[in-house]
């Protein structure tokens, strides 16, 4: 028979084998996301975004009900409306998260899908910046160096495309900015992201109204495969967010950040070998740069112990 002691480190273990897979399924999932938006291509991008909201609301609610925190979800909307600067925080995030999901629709739209993956290995970066720029958060020499390495892959795509790569800086600064303003919240994660959906609620809501009583929306217009994606994007949605949560109570961040990486990947991979992107060597080139400062970035707190300890 096992002990205590024993049973309580087979739990842990496959607490964190669990927690493992739903990492494994919820990055996956983000990943494989640019194939679903692509689909929902005859739709106008803000269309696309407004139905995820409505039905994520949908989702989410349920979700919390189902799972009793229907009147934690009541009791945390209550404390915001007497916390006006929490308030304001909850209402910039959902604007932040809706911007990023906008970039990422968008980069599906039009065939940027490498640009959109590259921008997501930049996130990590982009966020150290953005600590140090609004939280005055310091940044040791390696870190400077790791920022300065994706500065420099930037610039070789700014060369190589002639412009600037909005879905990359899009995609990596409104997810760096969404969790800039996160770390200010107090409220749960899993409540705050439901209380984010619902602010959002009543401008896509009136959207999508308007664009019926315009004849311009494509929900219920007679492509039905159509209108099954658009309905579906509060499940994808809802599924890697659950995924997530699950992941992040039982996994160590420094697992979760690894992990993290398979998104960026298997956005490359989907937009190279699922819908016929080309991967030229200028953008091989930026992308090797950016991902030799991540890389470092992830190696810095290991180099400074050893430095520290002679």
């Amino acid at each position: 028979m096992e002990n205590a002691p024993e049973r309580g480190e087979t739990a842990a273990r496959q607490a964190a084998g669990g927690g493992l897979a739903a990492a494994l399924v919820s990055y996956a999932i983000w990943g494989m996301m640019p194939i679903y938006w692509a689909g929902t291509a005859p739709a106008l991008p803000l269309e696309v975004l407004s139905h995820r909201i409505v039905w994520a609301v949908a989702f989410i609610g349920a979700a919390l009900l189902i799972t009793g925190r229907g009147r934690a979800l009541a009791a945390a909307s209550r404390a915001l409306v007497r916390d006006p600067r929490q308030a304001s925080l909850i209402l910039a995030a959902a604007l932040f998260a809706s911007l990023n999901w906008l970039v990422n629709i968008l980069g599906a739209h039009t065939g940027r899908v490498v640009e959109l993956g590259t921008g997501m290995f930049l996130t990590p970066l982009m966020t150290v910046l953005f600590g140090a720029l609004f939280f005055h958060e310091r940044l040791g020499g390696i870190r400077l160096a790791a920022v300065a390495l994706a500065a420099c892959g930037l610039a070789v795509m700014v060369f190589s495309l002639g412009c600037v790569p909005l879905i990359a800086l899009g995609v990596s600064s409104t997810w760096a900015a969404y969790s800039a303003v996160k770390k200010s919240v107090r409220v749960n994660a899993v409540l705050s992201t439901g209380i984010e959906h619902a602010l959002m609620l009543p401008f896509a809501a009136a959207y999508l109204a308007w664009l019926a009583g315009s004849g311009q929306g494509r929900f219920l217009a007679g492509d039905a495969a159509l209108s099954l994606l658009l309905f579906g994007t509060g499940l994808v949605t809802a599924i890697p967010m659950v995924a997530y949560s699950y992941a992040a109570q039982r996994l160590p961040l420094s697992v979760l950040g690894f992990v993290q990486y398979l998104n960026p990947v298997l956005t490359i991979c989907v937009g190279c070998l699922a819908l016929g992107e080309a991967l030229g060597p200028a953008q091989a080139l930026a992308l090797a740069f950016i991902v030799a400062g991540v890389a470092l970035f992830a190696a810095a707190p290991r180099m400074g112990r050893k430095k520290a300890g002679g």
